[in-house]
């Protein structure tokens, strides 16, 4: 019983004709291309007829046309003499075919079709591969010589024509194989790319063709293109060739059919082949003399003359003449401009003045232009007067009266050029438009002569400039009679004086004080505002001449000067210098405020040499100190906030620091304000300056920290062995820390103490300090935490006691929470410190935010691998954090990332493998089969495989064998492959974290 399942045989379309068909009909061959869409097409025709041609023949077979083979082959044995006389006709038969009658009959065929597509090399070349084209080139050259012909040439080719050859046809041959040659060339090496080579052809063969030297090619086809004159071309006649019939022995072709061409059709063919070989070998004057050879040719051909050999479509040529810079078609506007800005601004205003008509060229690149020659002007790259410049703005003047918006205003021009002579420029360049305007663009014209009539009548040097206008406009003829009565009467108007006994000159109307409230409170606002000494001064200066009834420097609350200048300032009789003085100190402070650091100083320094004046008498010393520690301090602030910019010299900058510090260690009647000394102090630790804070006085307060630090950096330099640290900064840090109980001034105090911690640390830079105030936060977190599997660590932990006295009395919480911002504000500053990472999302994973650790630990490990570059190393991440990134992963519920980090462990704990993969993901990232490409461990695939085989997952089973199969995967592979594969697994998983954690 038949399958009903089998598939079946398409059947063949009714129309559809085999090719065998035509070798037992000669005449149907004519017929089938006849057709509207003969099915197989003439292109398909021809790759069956050489696909179905037996190119190998057994040698006793081998004969010369006419004779009929099908009975020889070896079925008859012959004599001593019938073989003598085989080699004899052999012999003769030497020049000849050499082919069986299908062979004959097939390349006849396929010679005839190509004849019905006029040898049209592109139609062929887009329809047959490379291998065919030569094999098509290779039956043209062996039917047309009349004997066996192979290809290419040799370089001692005998072009003899045997007798069953024809001169014609020989030269169209050897015009079609060097036409032929050169074009390949252009697509030589997809040619050499192609598929897989057939059955006829190798690709040696080809290769070899497409390495033959071109220049013999480029001389015939020259040399043919001077000969077209003297020496007649001819070309292939459909019925030139004349199919095999089994009725008739005969196969001479029938050459008399042959047609004439013209000389110019041969010229325009080969001329626009060697063009398009020239451009691809970068012979660019060559190239532009054949392009425009070919063009010539073309336009001496009859107009409605039938063309037999030259197949060039208008577009392609367009296009060749265009690469070549002589294109047949006029250019536009717009390629005329950008052509004149290349040849620097050659024809320019022409081109200007055509598109005031046309408008074909964008208004900006018009106004661009005339910028970017008023640059290459002023600057010296154009050698032009600027005449050209003025020129070109009229132009676009004139063009922007036409535009919608008018976006750039004549004003402007006017304005630019008023010592040139900038009116007869625009006059030329309306009269020019004016005859391809329309009604409405003649009434702008209307309107923008108006204005400049009455622009320039406004100026009492160009009022004769705006009469003669006014004739320009009335010769022009696009005012009406009362429109020029009506603007002479207005320019009338507008030149007549006015009296001097009119209301506006009446005394009656002028007010009488100096300044109204208004312009008082302006200035006052501008005094708020300004930010520079010089603008202090002056409006002062006007201030003051208004009597103002309270003191100026009283004008802006905010303005706070420090209470030792106050003071002094106070005590300074009531003057300029008082005002002066107060406004400045207030006023950069305010700037100093807002990060504005370099006015502020500037106005300081300006007010410390306006205190050396001899009426300040003996505190101008004391003020000037105090000034020079008010900009230290600002310079201090300025360095601590642009840390990694280095905005100042840090050597010099240590050195006052250490000068204003020993004003205190001195004893000085005039110090410097705590807080400045805090600042230096500060300074000088980021700086590393130990040993100057070791002498100053503990019992200030605010250098507590300071002076704990430095002396702790001082005894660890001095360690030898594991000894611990100086406890001073240990103990401070921790009384930071105590229970407050719960009263108002406990609290308050308690709070005081935290904030000063706060200040301390938000002045931090040096990446030491800020190592060692981590490692005595982390130490205090892991004591009074007291939890193994939520321990921190970092340098220098190993520094600090392991015990607490009564670890109760002090604040876990706010340890974690000091510790938590200290982290973030130092990895801000040293972002790629990956000990710092780790330790944060130990914390965070402690505190229990799961995601935060994740993206801590994944941070860490994007920044140790240098962006995935690089391997991960073991001192990078070890199993203690990898075990950590497992259980975040686990408590997100990204099981399958749980599973694949597993595999970063130095020894795979299947138990958590098996436990994880068990588990449903919870979490919408974490797709099982999203991670098969990052899992290189072949036990894990199995478990994977075997797993989904329960579940029934038939297409996740599929892949995950798929990735199983692999070869970098396989059980056989070395060492270093193994690695290689993992390394590059490990980077691709990476990057998925960071994908989804870091962006």
């Amino acid at each position: 019983m038949e399958d009903p399942l089998k598939p079946k045989p398409v059947p063949l379309a009714a129309e559809t004709v085999l090719w065998f068909e035509f070798l037992l009909d000669p005449h149907k061959i004519t017929q089938h291309l006849q057709c509207k869409n003969p099915e197989p097409s003439a292109a398909e025709l021809i790759v069956q007829f050489i696909s179905m041609t037996p190119d190998t023949a057994i040698a006793s077979t081998v004969v010369t046309p006419g004779s009929d083979i099908q009975s020889l082959g070896g079925a008859n044995a012959t004599t001593p003499a019938t073989s003598a006389a085989l080699n004899v006709q052999q012999r003769q038969a030497e020049v000849g075919l050499q082919l069986t009658r299908k062979q004959l009959a097939l390349k006849i065929l396929e010679l005839k079709v190509a004849t019905w597509l006029k040898w049209d090399l592109d139609a062929l070349e887009k329809s047959l591969p490379v291998a065919m084209q030569l094999s098509l080139l290779r039956d043209l050259c062996t039917i047309s010589y009349g004997r066996h012909v192979t290809i290419p040439f040799a370089s001692d080719f005998d072009f003899k024509i045997a007798s069953t050859g024809n001169e014609r046809a020989a030269r169209f041959a050897l015009t079609i194989y060097h036409r032929l040659l050169l074009r390949l060339q252009l697509i030589k090496d997809s040619a050499l790319k192609a598929s897989r080579p057939l059955m006829y052809q190798t690709v040696d063969q080809v290769q070899q063709f497409l390495e033959t030297p071109t220049q013999p090619s480029i001389e015939y086809l020259e040399q043919l293109c001077a000969s077209a004159n003297s020496k007649p071309f001819h070309v292939f006649h459909y019925d030139s060739f004349v199919t095999l019939d089994c009725d008739h022995m005969n196969s001479t072709q029938n050459y008399d059919m042959m047609r004439l061409i013209s000389p110019q059709e041969l010229r325009a063919q080969l001329h626009y082949e060697l063009a398009h070989y020239y451009l691809h070998t970068k012979q660019y004057m060559l190239a532009r003399e054949a392009a425009a050879a070919c063009n010539s040719n073309l336009q001496a051909l009859p107009a409605n003359a039938t063309l037999f050999f030259c197949h060039i479509r208008p577009a392609e040529l367009e296009g060749l003449l265009q690469a070549c810079g002589i294109s047949a078609h006029q250019q536009t506007l717009l390629e005329r401009f950008h052509q004149s800005l290349l040849n620097n601004y050659t024809d320019i205003v022409p081109i200007l003045r055509l598109d005031n008509r046309a408008r074909e060229i964008p208004l900006v690149s018009r106004r661009n232009v005339e910028l970017d020659i008023e640059g290459a002007i002023s600057t010296g790259l154009l050698k032009e007067t600027r005449l050209l410049l003025l020129q070109v703005a009229a132009l676009n003047v004139v063009r922007t009266i036409f535009e919608w918006g008018n976006i750039f205003g004549n004003v402007e021009y006017f304005e630019k050029y008023r010592d040139m002579d900038c009116m007869p420029p625009i006059v030329e360049a309306m009269q020019d438009a004016l005859t391809h305007c329309s009604a409405k663009e003649q009434t702008a014209l209307k309107h923008f002569l108006i204005d400049c009539v009455l622009h320039q009548q406004q100026e009492q040097q160009q009022q004769d400039q705006s009469r003669q206008l006014l004739l320009t406009a009335k010769e022009m003829g696009i005012f009406s009679a009362e429109e020029m009565l009506d603007l002479d009467e207005q320019l009338v108007q507008s030149t007549q004086p006015v009296l001097s006994n009119s209301l506006a000159t009446l005394n009656d109307w002028i007010c009488h004080s100096k300044m109204t409230r208004v312009d008082v409170a302006a200035l006052e606002r501008q005094l708020i505002t300004c930010s520079t000494a010089n603008s202090v001064r002056i409006l002062l200066v006007k201030l003051c001449g208004t009597a103002p009834g309270k003191p100026l420097w009283a004008i802006n609350p905010s303005w706070d000067v420090p209470q030792p200048l106050k003071a002094l300032i106070m005590a300074m009789p009531v003057s300029f210098l008082q005002d002066f003085s107060y406004v400045l100190l207030g006023k950069a402070r305010e700037l100093a405020t807002r990060g504005n650091y370099i006015d502020a100083v500037s106005m300081l320094s300006v007010l410390k040499s306006e205190t050396q004046r001899q009426e300040l008498g003996g505190n101008a010393q004391i003020m000037c100190k105090l000034i020079t520690w008010e900009i230290l301090h600002i310079q201090v602030t300025q360095c601590l906030e642009e840390w990694h910019q280095k905005p100042l010299d840090l050597t010099a900058l240590g050195g006052r620091c250490k000068q204003c510090l020993a004003a205190l260690q001195a004893g000085d009647a005039m110090m410097p304000r705590m807080e400045i000394l805090e600042s230096c102090a500060i300074m000088l630790l980021n700086l590393t300056e130990f040993p100057a804070l070791l002498y100053l006085d503990k019992r200030a307060a605010q250098l507590e920290f300071p002076l704990a630090f430095a002396s702790t950096f001082v005894e660890m330099e001095k360690m030898k062995g594991p000894k611990k640290a100086c406890r001073d900064a240990w103990e401070l840090m921790l009384s930071m820390f105590l229970n407050v109980p719960k009263r108002a001034a406990s609290a308050a105090a308690g709070s005081g103490t935290n904030s000063s911690l706060q200040a301390f640390l938000q002045r931090v830079r040096h990446q030491s300090v800020f190592g060692l105030a981590i490692s005595m936060l982390g130490k205090m977190h892991n004591i009074l935490k007291d939890d193994p599997n939520h321990d921190l660590s970092c340098e220098y932990m190993q520094l600090w006691p392991i015990t607490i006295t009564n670890p109760n009395s002090y604040s876990l919480r706010s340890v974690c929470e000091t510790l938590q911002w200290l982290l973030s504000e130092a990895l801000s500053h040293y972002p790629q410190t990956i000990s710092w990472l780790k330790m944060k999302g130990d914390l965070e994973l402690a505190i229990g935010n799961n995601e935060s650790a994740m993206r801590c630990y994944v941070n860490a490990l994007v920044t140790g691998t240098d962006y995935c570059t690089l391997p991960l190393q073991r001192n990078v991440v070890d199993d203690y954090v990898i075990r950590k990134m497992i259980r975040c992963a686990a408590n997100l519920g990204c099981h399958m990332q749980a599973t694949v980090l597993c595999q970063f462990l130095e020894e795979i704990d299947y138990g958590i493998v098996f436990k994880n993969l068990s588990e449903k993901s919870s979490n919408f990232t974490d797709a099982m089969d999203a991670y098969y490409s990052c899992i290189w461990d072949t036990t894990l695939l199995e478990f994977i495989v075997n797993l989904h085989a329960k579940r029934g997952e038939h297409s996740r089973k599929l892949e995950a064998i798929s990735m199983m199969g692999t070869l970098e995967l396989n059980a056989n592979n070395n060492e270093e492959i193994k690695r290689e594969s993992a390394m590059v697994r490990k980077s691709r998983f990476l990057r998925s974290l960071a994908k989804q954690y870091l962006l």
